[in-house]
């Protein structure tokens, strides 16, 4: 369960991720009161720099490029190899659109999925264990609880690692994301994506309570517990260590209750191959495809399913 913190920050809505800034938590809060099964080939090690895969056919080219949503503004991660795949690429596809005008909207999305509008609170709906756990991780956050007890517990998992996160060094503008998208915009590259703003958020307020609850559970353990962890997977994912972050989260466990995990990752992942093969099928080209490293790791990544639907991926 510890290991919530990576996975939020590879595997975690980019959307989100990119638009709870703590500002925004706090403008909220006070408005509610405001791999095995991975090929040898493809587990091997590439020059330094996060990993890079090619999925082709007789006139199509893609690009599998791993990415962190929330970054330190001082990581280098732009290779040789990844700035001629960019610049060889005709589109590029990202999980979601992360312009400000999309992270408007999402706003206006969000208080009746975020937030118990019935007489429910966080605190009332969580048993004295959980409670504990997460007050404790509020107190380290120097984040009075009081300010969470109008959130639903998938949003207060968002707000409690974003914080952590940001309290650490990380930024979102710093966030693979934000520089593909600034630098397709520059290059004038149209730009795909897989999900929108509002499916995003559903993916999460869309899970039972119980799955919330323990996809918050976890998130404040890892603060309490393990706050250094983000660290070592960002480290894991610069020098393209694949088998080292699917050993960090290709586990059910890794966010505490399955359901999440196959909400955030397996069908997610499904649905993206189903898309890369029509893409493969229906346009010439050259594309890249840049989506949280989670996604291409591990025995259900993308990279798995693309192999067992007959493609073959090389690491670049």
């Amino acid at each position: 369960m510890h290991k919530y913190l990576k996975f939020t920050a590879i595997l975690g809505l980019a959307l989100i991720m990119a638009g709870c800034s703590p500002n925004d938590t706090d403008k909220a809060t006070g408005n509610k009161a405001a791999e095995e099964s991975v090929s040898t080939e493809v587990q091997k090690q590439a020059s330094a720099g996060p990993a890079m895969w090619l999925v082709s056919d007789e006139d199509t080219k893609v690009y599998l490029f791993g990415t962190v949503h929330i970054l330190k503004p001082e990581t280098q991660w732009q290779t040789d190899a990844f700035n001629a795949a960019f610049a060889a690429s005709d589109a590029v596809y990202l999980e979601a659109d992360l312009s400000d005008e999309v992270q408007a909207s999402m706003a206006a999305l969000l208080p009746p999925l975020a937030f118990y509008s019935d007489g429910r609170t966080l605190m009332g709906v969580l048993d004295e264990a959980d409670e504990k756990e997460v007050r404790e991780a509020a107190e380290i956050l120097g984040l009075p609880p009081e300010t969470l007890n109008m959130m639903k517990p998938w949003f207060a998992g968002i707000a409690l690692s974003q914080i952590h996160m940001v309290k650490t060094g990380y930024q979102a503008d710093s966030g693979v994301e934000k520089v593909i998208a600034d630098k397709a915009k520059a290059s004038k590259k149209p730009m795909r994506y897989f999900e929108t703003a509002e499916q995003q958020l559903h993916f999460l307020a869309g899970l039972p309570e119980d799955s919330q609850i323990e996809f918050l559970v976890a998130g404040a353990e890892a603060i309490e517990d393990q706050p250094e962890m983000l660290d070592e997977l960002v480290a894991d994912w610069v020098q393209g260590d694949v088998k080292g972050i699917a050993d960090l989260i290709a586990d059910e466990d890794v966010m505490g209750d399955g359901t999440v995990y196959d909400v955030l990752l397996v069908k997610r992942n499904r649905t993206w191959t189903k898309t890369i093969d029509q893409l493969l099928e229906d346009e010439a080209g050259t594309f890249m495809i840049a989506v949280g490293a989670a996604h291409l790791a591990g025995p259900d990544s993308i990279i798995v399913m693309l192999q067992d639907a007959g493609e073959t991926v090389t690491r670049q």
